[in-house]
């Protein structure tokens, strides 16, 4: 791997979806030798078996073929395990004797019914350090209960106040909040518990509740109700302490910009680039924070009817220029045709058995002069079977015993 930061690290991930893959992929950009077990033959959600909206052209199987699943499964090698029959459980029990960190995404207890909780897992392997990614967390009366990011947005209270406030109460946007935020939550909690290993020279067990993780970044909901006896309202694009903040119409069919001053000074470099300097001038009612505020719907609809007359882009750029906030709107085909993101490199190339050349979404970070680098496309299904079982100590006759057995596959039906 070209980056070492974390060279030397051992991974092992059973885990499904986005949080935990994505937090695996970024120890592989950063050098970890990261394994993913694949259950099987059972296949994850990510790897579907019906064409759906996120099925990248191609041939091959559908399932290999799954944008979100490569955007978080780079950097890895592959084995596809049934640990439910003595092989699979025994080549896990091998991968875990030799790693430094086991991340598992199963409802809580799932794994000790296997046999690898963490009592038996620490007897395999002192030094491990295991984190669980429960959903709920590995106690309490939500043990053995599943989760998705869209219950942990739902049960959070965040959900309740997404959209606007005359729009349906259940209309809200599918985007996954918790999925967005897990990984890096994951990925601070593997790194500082391995620095923690290494100073007591011992493994130790990590309970990462998501739920809990996610409510933790909203903690003005909580406050409202615990000090004022208020719910927070629904407000949409809006600020309640902030005007303007929200979404203006520009030239063009639903095309939109984001406009915000958060100050004096911005409103006047806002007014100014939108050729209304008078907006901001000694006297006039929106010259203040306060006026604004007790004119919120009048602001908006001014700043309306002088943005519709120019595009997009024009407007972003006045306002930038002039000292406030402002941005286009753009939609999920325009992201990839960012001259920011083309300039930075972000936008990656990947070629890949099934896929050929593929545009792929960059990086969180850059660590000069050792960059992360994508360096290994997406596994196929148990596409590192043999490898890693070879390293393992199973010779190949054993491998192939444990794939006529059906505790080790490289395909879904």
């Amino acid at each position: 791997m070209a980056n070492r930061a974390l060279a030397g690290l051992r991974v092992v991930e059973m885990t499904e979806a986005w949080v935990g893959p994505v937090c695996a992929s970024m120890m592989g950009d950063l050098g970890a030798d990261v394994v993913k077990v694949e259950s099987y033959p059972r296949h994850s959600m990510t790897r579907p078996v019906a064409p759906r909206a996120a099925t990248m052209p191609g041939e091959g199987p559908v399932y290999e073929r799954d944008a979100l699943h490569h955007q978080g499964n780079r950097n890895k090698r592959n084995v596809a395990l049934d640990v439910r029959t003595p092989g699979g459980a025994e080549v896990l029990r091998r991968l875990v004797s030799g790693a430094d960190l086991f991340l598992e995404g199963y409802s809580a207890g799932k794994l000790e019914q296997l046999g690898f909780g963490w009592e038996q897992l620490r007897a395999l392997n002192p030094r491990l350090v295991m984190i669980s990614l429960a959903g709920w967390g590995s106690a309490g009366p939500y043990v053995g209960r599943s989760a998705l990011g869209s219950a942990l947005d739902a049960s959070s209270g965040y959900m309740a106040v997404r959209g606007h406030p005359d729009g349906p109460f259940e209309d809200v946007t599918p985007t996954v909040h918790s999925d967005a935020t897990g990984s890096q939550t994951l990925f601070f909690a593997a790194l500082t518990a391995l620095e923690l290993r290494d100073l007591a020279g011992k493994g130790l067990f990590v309970d990462l509740s998501q739920w809990e993780g996610l409510v933790w970044q909203f903690p003005g909901l909580l406050g409202e109700w615990e000090l004022n006896r208020r719910l927070p309202p629904r407000t949409g694009n809006a600020e309640p302490t902030v005007v303007p903040h929200g979404l203006y119409p520009a030239a063009g069919e639903d095309e939109w910009v984001a406009l915000v001053a958060r100050d004096d000074r911005e409103w006047a470099a806002l007014a100014s680039a939108l050729g209304h300097p008078e907006w901001a001038q000694e006297g006039h009612e929106w010259a203040t924070v306060p006026g604004r505020l007790r004119r919120r719907e009048a602001v908006d609809r001014a700043l309306a009817a002088a943005t519709r007359r120019r595009p997009g882009d024009e407007l972003a750029d006045a306002v930038q220029q002039a000292g406030a906030v402002g941005a286009r709107v753009v939609h999920s085909a325009q992201i990839a045709e960012s001259s920011q993101l083309r300039a930075r490199g972000w936008i990656e190339t990947i070629s890949h058995r099934w896929t050929g050349p593929v545009a792929m979404g960059g990086f969180l970070w850059r660590i000069e002069p050792d960059a992360p680098a994508w360096e290994r496309p997406t596994a196929l299904v148990g596409e590192h079977n043999d490898e890693v079982l070879g390293e393992l100590g199973f010779s190949p006759a054993e491998v192939e015993e444990l794939r006529e057995a059906g505790a080790l596959g490289d395909h879904y039906q």
